[in-house]
């Protein structure tokens, strides 16, 4: 099967999990905001049936393919009726391949790929699914994870984590502009994680502070004059960037973070910190990458 058209496009992982719903809206109005194609995906792991007959297993592949298309027939005709996007913007496309080959394969070319936070189930009573958590880690475009949640005020800001990294400069830009795209404001957050090398300089955090608070807001001047309607609010903490991007997370809307990232503020905001902030926040997170 040819591959679908992403280039540019938001996709979306659909299952039939209640999280998925929420997953699906959410990228919906992601691409009416972005004025975006969306791509509907829903990938059946290849099983290996019991049996030595070869019309036998391509009949059950065949049956399960034909389950992906209704599944994906009927996720569209939800939003056609449920949603202000038109049918026209929208396809689809399944897959009989292993979920996270197939995303993955696709991040390539898509501009975003939306999850379910537990697309395909989890293990170990985790709130991200196994599926979520390595495209956090193997996408080459961002990636958003979706909790199943209650209506989010939509007057609440956008949360960046910034670190000095190119990841971290892509999720300021991104951040800013899906903040002037909602008309809310935005909180950066500046976490020093090295609190050893504080000890180390014979510092302690007090004597840092000011530098710390120097290189956040050199690092989000430039957006700032590109975005002069968006109000942005600066915070810098020692210590735990994951901990206190979940805290901040909790009067936000959405939440941006760099993946892979170790930049000129001697932080990290890596791919177990960015994949820690989607498990925990309860509100949308974004993951981007660096060039």
């Amino acid at each position: 099967m040819p591959e679908p058209e992403v280039a540019g496009a938001i996709v979306v992982a659909v299952d039939d999990s209640p999280e998925n719903v929420a997953a699906v809206r959410w990228a919906a109005e992601e691409a009416l905001l972005h004025d975006r194609p969306l791509v509907l995906v829903h990938a059946v792991t290849p099983d290996i049936v019991d049996t030595d007959e070869p019309v036998l297993r391509a009949r059950f592949d065949h049956w399960r393919m034909h389950c992906a298309r209704m599944l994906l027939a009927k996720t569209k005709a939800d939003l056609v009726e449920h949603t202000r996007l038109d049918a026209d913007v929208i396809s689809s496309a399944p897959y009989l391949d292993n979920p996270v080959k197939a995303l993955t394969r696709l991040s390539d070319g898509a501009w975003m790929i939306v999850l379910g936070s537990r697309f395909r189930g989890s293990l170990g009573g985790r709130r991200i699914g196994s599926t979520s958590a390595a495209l956090c880690y193997r996408a080459r475009c961002p990636i958003a994870v979706i909790h199943r949640h209650e209506q989010i005020p939509a007057q609440r800001p956008v949360l960046v984590g910034v670190d000095g990294s190119a990841a971290s400069t892509h999720a300021v830009a991104l951040a800013f502009d899906e903040a002037a795209r909602r008309r809310v404001g935005l909180v950066a957050v500046h976490a020093w994680s090295d609190e050893n090398v504080l000890q180390l300089l014979g510092s302690d955090w007090e004597d840092y502070r000011g530098h710390a608070e120097g290189a956040l807001r050199r690092a989000v001047a430039d957006w700032r004059a590109r975005y002069p309607d968006v109000e942005v609010i600066e915070k810098v903490y020692c210590d735990r960037p994951a901990h206190w991007l979940i805290e901040e997370s909790e009067h936000a809307g959405l939440v941006v973070v760099g993946s892979h990232g170790r930049g000129a503020f001697s932080t990290q905001i890596n791919g177990s910190v960015a994949t820690a902030v989607a498990e925990g926040a309860a509100v949308p997170v974004i993951i981007t990458r660096g060039a």
